[in-house]
């Protein structure tokens, strides 16, 4: 793999028994890009999320990501190098805002003193007060839950965010100002992003490049 590609398919295909999904894709992603992943349900957008996330296996095909096959990464290693946003942050509701922000900072194994002082570092960047901290999920608004969820998803670092229709959700003006923060991190950071979305302007706001989609091929990357 190229030292600027980070994510490659190769001949990709996936089932859901009799049902093709996807069909002998191939693409690459480098290091730093913002792809954004459109075209309409069903043609196969979240599917190829989980198969970089490794939550399914291809049926075909190789897929490399982070300079390995995924079949040589042992899959809990893999996810820790990746943050995952789902929509409304998808957290967990037993843990209070704070503890969900530090989620995967503790699998990477960093200790208290060093999760109080990241998440304090990083709240002003997501335009959140530390009167947060102590609230459940179900006491939060839904900017304010994916707010959570984006903290959560680079508090430790990753080299790769992934985010399935994170912002479908939520009212309009909400969604615009989430749209402009994720774009001053990921100017910030320079970490890659890889984003499903069905909205079009969207895209266009986020994307460096637009990977569009159509049962389950790629038809068109600019």
């Amino acid at each position: 793999m190229s030292s600027s590609v980070i994510i490659r398919f190769t001949d990709v295909s996936f089932s859901y028994g009799a049902k093709s999904v996807l069909n002998n894709i191939s693409c690459t992603v480098e290091k730093g890009e913002f792809i954004c992943l459109t075209g309409r349900s069903g043609c196969g957008k979240s599917t190829l999320l989980r198969l970089i996330n490794g939550l399914i296996t291809q049926d075909g095909g190789e897929i490399e990501i982070i300079g390995k096959n995924s079949i040589q990464w042992e899959m809990y290693q893999l996810r820790r190098k990746m943050g995952y946003v789902l929509q409304e942050g998808a957290l967990f509701p037993h843990l209070t805002a704070y503890q969900n922000m530090c989620y995967c900072l503790k699998l990477n194994k960093y200790d208290e003193a060093y999760c109080r002082r990241r998440i304090q570092e990083l709240l002003p960047l997501v335009d959140l007060d530390e009167e947060v901290l102590d609230k459940f999920p179900d006491a939060l608004s839904g900017g304010q839950r994916q707010r959570v969820g984006i903290l959560r998803a680079i508090a430790h670092q990753p080299e790769i965010v992934l985010m399935d229709e994170p912002f479908s959700a939520l009212d309009a003006e909400t969604r615009a100002n989430l749209q402009d923060l994720v774009k001053k991190i990921h100017k910030k950071f320079l970490t890659t992003f890889v984003m499903v979305t069905h909205d079009t302007a969207e895209a266009q706001i986020l994307a460096t490049r637009i990977i569009h989609m159509d049962a389950g091929k790629i038809v068109s990357s600019i």
